[in-house]
């Protein structure tokens, strides 16, 4: 069988050492309720306010704005949820979300809009950035709209204007969420600086285990709890996963510390896309006119080869890759982020996503291109 390489970081950033130990430190005698008044209890208190102090020392903010979760996808709820509904009621309010955001996030905002909230997409261009021009014209139509832009993507890897976005937001009379799970570990992140109000972030792409997430919430009033209860500043109730904190926290520091690891990454990066647009003749790169994050390569084969088929002959070949989000895999629709930057469905169900590590030995990303040349013409074999 075929050596294993994983080139599918965005999906999953695998467990860190630092992580599991500080997990196993805190499991071995088994953490009490950080709940309870006991001295067990509050010993469990202090493991969660030190795994709150690195999370948030992580995003560059105050600790008191970390709110643990179960993940990304609950913090983005989190976040909508809690902006749009903080006096009680969602009818009539206005959503304004990009067209190329996470699965998760299009679900929440569909979730939403059952509730009567007015849910409007803001386009974006060829390149995957948000159309500056048009977000104002959107938020022109009323003040005190959410508006929910993602910092980087997931599959295409293009980071948006978020300081400018911001600003705009801001001046008109909206507020912002702003998911960023693949981007957090990748690039720094400032969110105390970037005037945003809420935003989300997942431990599993930075090496924690998946399980744990943050909301992070800027300001005290102006929000709804997500989950009633005493916990996590009657926010989000429910005992709090006390291991979990513990890995996100160990985790954390180590990536904050990595992050000339991941810059170094855009020229082997680059190497990558050179090397396939010479292989593989009618090949496209998604995205690359704007900015990326340096890990991330969105592929569009050339016809008529169909991503999930690459997919699978990739993964035979020793090679995991992935067609898209890991939250969209398996559905028979293409990119739906692809199709949102101008080029349409057939395009779409094409694409492939490569998205490197760290740990990436230059070797492989030296064999990619040819082993995706022989996956090109063995399909276009078998349809001529």
């Amino acid at each position: 069988m075929a050596e294993r390489i994983y080139l599918d970081w965005n999906a999953l950033h695998p467990l860190r050492r630092e992580a599991a130990a500080a997990m196993a430190a805190v499991a071995g005698p088994g953490p009490a309720n950080p709940s309870s008044v006991h001295a067990e209890g509050r010993a469990a208190r202090r493991i969660l306010a030190l795994a709150r102090e690195q999370v948030a020392a992580f995003v560059g903010t105050a600790a008191d704005s970390v709110i643990f979760t179960s993940g990304g996808t609950e913090a983005n709820l989190a976040g909508m949820w809690g902006l749009l509904a903080h006096n009680g009621r969602l009818a009539g309010k206005r959503l304004l979300v990009s067209a190329v955001e996470h699965p998760g996030v299009m679900a929440a905002a569909e979730h939403l809009g059952r509730f009567g909230v007015v849910v409007r997409t803001v386009p974006v261009d060829t390149n995957g950035a948000v159309d500056i021009d048009a977000l104002l014209r959107l938020l022109d139509e009323g003040r005190g709209a959410v508006v929910c832009i993602q910092l980087a993507n997931s599959e295409t890897g293009v980071v948006q204007p978020l300081e400018r976005i911001a600003a705009a937001v801001t001046a008109a009379g909206a507020r912002l969420h702003c998911d960023m799970v693949q981007a957090a570990g990748k690039l720094p992140l400032r969110f105390a600086e970037w005037g945003i109000a809420s935003a989300a972030i997942a431990g599993q792409k930075i090496g924690a285990p998946a399980g744990i997430g943050a909301w992070l919430l800027a300001g005290d009033g102006m929000v709804a709890a997500l989950i009633p209860g005493t916990q996590e500043r009657h926010l989000r109730g429910g005992t709090e996963n006390v291991i979990g904190a513990a890995g996100f926290g160990a985790a954390a520091e180590v990536a904050a510390a990595e992050l000339g690891r991941w810059a170094a990454l855009e020229g082997p990066r680059d190497a990558l896309e050179e090397g396939v647009l010479r292989a593989c003749e009618g090949t496209a790169v998604y995205g690359r006119g704007g900015t990326r994050l340096p890990n991330t390569s969105c592929l569009g084969l050339p016809a008529p080869v169909r991503g999930p088929v690459a997919v699978a002959a990739l993964d035979l070949a020793g090679l995991a890759v992935s067609s898209g989000s890991a939250c969209s895999s398996g559905m028979e629709r293409g990119s739906r982020v692809v199709e949102a930057m101008g080029y349409g469905p057939q395009a779409a169900a094409r694409t492939v996503r490569i998205s490197l590590g760290p740990a990436t030995p230059a070797e492989v990303v030296a064999r990619v291109p040819a082993e995706l040349a022989r996956v090109v013409r063995a399909a276009m074999g078998q349809a001529g």
